[in-house]
């Protein structure tokens, strides 16, 4: 398994494993009405969400509900994250055509696989982080004659993004150089950034983290054999 530069952008990452070219085409089923659907899914990438200082975020829900958000100096398989990049239609919510591509914005959301093989969510709560257990894709069934799927046996490539109804969900990655910073979408006014060995949401007045490395990170996509 080799390291990526974190230079490259979403719309280049290869896709690799059980990734198709269908599922750049993928459709998510978050919609302001029937038939239009607001988020596009381009594409979904394995990474690893580094800090500047070189540390690897890691969070994780326990079987007993406990969050953990925190920044790692080693690194596992446990740290490995999904990054799924989405595209904004704008026809879906101002009910007018859509010219070209509005916006533009890199949209993501950030999940990891938990101790108990769940897919959780790192989102935006009301003024800090919070986490969120997403089920797998295949844990429901096409078929109600169709056993339910065992989550701590599945090991089913993607979350299910039928799930993203909020737009606490995302994060706008901006591309720094090297680094990226991670804007809330719901509340563009927030940003996140390293809070001694975990992480946070910081509200910022009229202004940008230009210098503070707090709220830099990097990405390394992960490149099988």
């Amino acid at each position: 398994m080799l390291l990526r530069s974190g230079r490259e952008k979403p719309y280049q990452m290869p896709l690799h494993g059980s990734q198709s070219v269908e599922k750049q085409l993928l459709l998510t089923n978050m919609k302001t009405a029937p038939g239009k659907p607001v988020f596009s899914l381009r594409e979904t990438v394995k990474c690893y969400i580094l800090t500047e200082d070189s540390k690897t975020v890691h969070f994780d829900i326990d079987e007993d509900g406990h969050h953990e958000i925190s920044t790692k100096d080693s690194q596992s398989h446990e740290d490995i994250a999904w990054l799924s990049v989405f595209t904004r239609n704008e026809a879906a919510v101002t009910d007018k055509p859509l010219v070209g591509i509005k916006d533009s914005k890199n949209l993501v959301i950030l999940t990891q696989r938990s101790k108990l093989n769940e897919f959780v969510l790192l989102c935006k709560g009301k003024k800090h982080l919070s986490l969120k257990v997403l089920k797998a894709s295949c844990s429901e069934p096409d078929y109600p004659s169709m056993e339910r799927c065992n989550m701590k046996t599945c090991n089913h490539e993607d979350p299910d993004f039928k799930q993203l109804s909020e737009d606490n969900n995302f994060f706008i990655m901006h591309y720094q150089g090297d680094s990226v910073q991670f804007q809330c979408y719901e509340d563009t006014s927030y940003y996140l950034c390293v809070n001694d060995d975990s992480l946070d949401i910081r509200k910022l007045e009229n202004k940008e983290p230009k210098e503070d490395k707090k709220f830099y990170f990097r990405v390394s996509y992960l490149q099988e054999k």
